[in-house]
C-alpha cells in the first residue's frame, strides 16, 4: 500500500511540474514599467549645486539577451528612459544604456524563482531643456522574481536601479552643466527561454 501511494504521489507531481527549458540555454527577455528619476543637482559654471532638476514618473523599457547556467545567468541589455520635468508637458530627459549584466537565482526551477544581481556598462543621458547629450560609464542593481507559465515562457516582475555619473553638458546660452543620472524602475518582464525541454521523469 505505501509504494502504491508513493507512486501515485510521484505521478502527480511529474504532471503538474513543467519540464522547463531554462538551464544551459538561452533566454531573451521583454521588460518595461514605471520609473522615477531622483532629483538631480545641476552645476553650473563650476558654481556647484546652482540648480535642481526635479522629475514626474517616467517609463522604463528595454530587451535582454542571456545566457543561464543555472544558478548563474550572464545577459546583454539595452533599455530606454524617458520622464519630463515637474510642471513641464516633456519629455525633457532620457538615458539609453547598454549594459552586460550578472545574476544569481534562487528557489525552484518550476516555482516562483527569485534573483539578484548587478550590472556595468554605458549610458547616453539628453536633456531637451540644455539641447545637449553625453555618454558616461553607467551601471545597475537587479532584484526581481519570475514564474514559469509554460515550459519556454516565464514573467515576473524586476527592481532595477541605474546610475550615470559625472555628465557634462552645454546648453543652448553655452553654460557649462556637469549633473548625473539615478533612477529606480518597477518593470514587468516577459522571457522566453530557447533551450529544450527537460525529459520528463520515468514512471514510477
Amino acid at each position: 500500500m505505501r509504494k502504491l501511494v508513493l507512486g501515485l504521489a510521484l505521478a502527480s507531481t511529474a504532471i503538474a511540474t513543467p519540464a522547463l527549458a531554462r538551464d544551459n540555454s538561452w533566454y531573451l527577455e521583454l521588460n518595461a514599467g514605471a520609473m522615477i528619476v531622483e532629483d538631480a543637482d545641476l552645476d553650473i559654471n563650476g558654481v556647484n549645486n546652482a540648480a535642481t532638476a526635479e522629475f514626474e514618473t517616467g517609463f522604463d523599457g528595454g530587451a535582454v539577451l542571456g545566457y543561464d547556467f543555472g544558478p548563474f545567468r550572464l545577459e546583454t541589455e539595452a533599455s530606454y528612459r524617458q520622464s519630463s520635468f515637474k510642471g513641464s508637458n516633456g519629455p525633457d530627459a532620457s538615458a539609453l544604456t547598454f549594459m552586460v549584466n550578472g545574476l544569481l537565482d534562487f528557489g525552484p526551477d518550476d516555482g516562483l524563482q527569485g534573483y539578484v544581481g548587478g550590472g556595468a556598462g554605458v549610458g547616453r543621458v539628453h536633456y531637451d531643456i540644455f539641447d545637449d547629450s553625453d555618454t558616461g560609464f553607467a551601471w545597475q542593481a537587479i532584484a526581481g522574481i519570475r514564474a514559469p507559465i509554460s515550459d519556454r515562457v516565464d514573467v515576473g516582475l524586476k527592481y532595477r536601479f541605474s546610475n550615470v555619473n559625472n555628465l557634462d553638458f552645454v546648453d543652448v546660452a553655452g553654460n557649462d552643466i556637469s549633473t548625473r543620472w539615478r533612477s529606480h524602475s518597477l518593470l514587468a518582464t516577459l522571457g522566453y527561454n530557447f533551450g529544450e525541454p527537460a525529459a520528463p521523469p520515468p514512471p514510477p
